[in-house]
């Protein structure tokens, strides 16, 4: 993510030399669309479970990521949108409830921790996008699919 809105995230951009320009774009799209999600929208990015779709397309995705620059580069960008993603999560903003009362959006830390991994596996599906077949690149962008359409 080469732009920073927030002073207590620093730009990351040299930790992604390891990707393509192409791959670089790809995230900077995603990362501007994903700071534009309202947070009360996260539910509908977190899924359940994980299916055999979803572990096998991981599988082929450690194939193809090997190892050295590339693969810590892609790390160094999983955890730039992780990290996003816990701060969004953890700032969003109250319900009021009754007057001069608040209570926070419904949360619970298995929702954060699935939310948290479909930005991951999202992270990695765009960074793929090129190099996997239709439906591990569906698999790893899960309920982020339709979100990240056009962005490949």
């Amino acid at each position: 993510m080469t732009r920073c809105l927030r002073p207590d995230v620093g730009d990351r951009i040299d930790d992604l030399a390891g990707l393509t320009p192409e791959q670089r774009r790809r995230l900077e799209r995603f990362a501007y669309a994903f700071e534009r999600v309202d947070a009360s929208r996260y539910p509908q990015f977190t899924e359940v479970g994980e299916s055999d779709d979803v572990s096998t397309a991981q599988e082929r995705a450690l194939e193809l990521l090997g190892s050295g620059a590339r693969k810590k580069a892609v790390r160094a960008a999983v955890a730039a949108f992780v990290d996003e993603g816990t701060l969004a999560y953890a700032r969003r903003a109250s319900l009021p409830d009754t007057f001069l009362m608040f209570q926070s959006l419904p949360d619970r830390a298995e929702d954060r921790v699935r939310f948290l991994a479909t930005i991951e596996r999202a992270v990695v599906g765009l960074i793929l996008w090129d190099e996997l077949d239709e439906e591990d690149r569906a698999a790893l962008l899960g309920p982020w699919g339709a979100f990240v359409e056009g962005l490949g």
